[in-house]
């Protein structure tokens, strides 16, 4: 009976293995209240990963929309990265208003990634009420060492309620790193932000290249010339 069990999971597609999983999403939304999203992604298509979703007022998202940047750098890394999951880190929504503590559950198969089980918990009224109880002490142990604030290692990640989205923004941060602006790059500006954006796992998501080929004012095969050259 096992055996034939067994069979079974082995013969489902990665999209239908994930499909299992969609149960716990209503299930840990309704366990965890309204302040906290649950969302289960499909690897299979990240410009449309979200196949399910519970309290999506939280980050604005819906079934059907993309990847996160925190997804492209985890899938970029590939087997290299065997965590089973990642805890504690920071998110923002995409419009930057809620302030979210989030974390990853890695759905695997041959120890590939083929979806991710994600909590984002919203932390506005917990910041809220920490800045005035900091704006308190202040007041009252003036001169005095306060604590010391612990910094999640796994940085930071933005819920985009749109592929246009994710791009714009991976490109707008990757071009602020150089020091001139794209009209006066030189063939090393360009080859290092190109480079950023890859070890971000930015050219896994369709349209990438034509996207950042308009940043740079260049054509697509002069990116993807680019590409094979900080991949050798």
């Amino acid at each position: 009976m096992a055996a034939v069990a067994a069979s079974k999971v082995e013969s489902l597609t990665d999209s239908q293995y994930v499909a299992r999983f969609a149960p716990l999403v209503d299930f840990l939304g309704a366990a965890l209240g309204p302040t906290t999203e649950v969302v289960l992604h499909d690897v299979a298509d990240l410009d449309a990963s979200v196949v399910a979703i519970a309290n999506s007022h939280v980050s604005g998202r819906k079934v059907g929309s993309p990847a996160t940047d925190l997804m492209l750098r985890v899938l970029r890394a590939g087997k290299a990265d065997q965590r089973p999951y990642v805890t504690g880190y920071s998110a923002l929504s995409s419009t930057g208003a809620s302030h979210l503590r989030s974390a990853t559950y890695f759905i695997r198969r041959e120890s590939r990634i083929v979806g991710m089980l994600c909590i984002n918990a919203d932390q506005t009224l917990l910041k809220s009420l920490e800045k005035l109880t900091g704006e308190i002490a202040e007041a009252f142990f003036a001169g005095e060492d306060g604590p010391t604030k612990l910094q999640a290692t796994e940085g930071s990640e933005t819920l985009s309620t749109s592929i246009a989205d994710i791009t714009s923004g991976a490109i707008r941060t990757a071009l602020a790193t150089r020091p001139v602006t794209v009209d006066h790059y030189s063939a090393e500006d360009r080859l290092a932000v190109v480079k950023l954006l890859d070890d971000g796992g930015f050219f896994q998501l369709k349209g990438a290249v034509a996207d950042l080929a308009g940043a740079l004012q260049i054509s697509e095969p002069s990116i993807y010339r680019y590409l094979r050259q900080v991949r050798a």
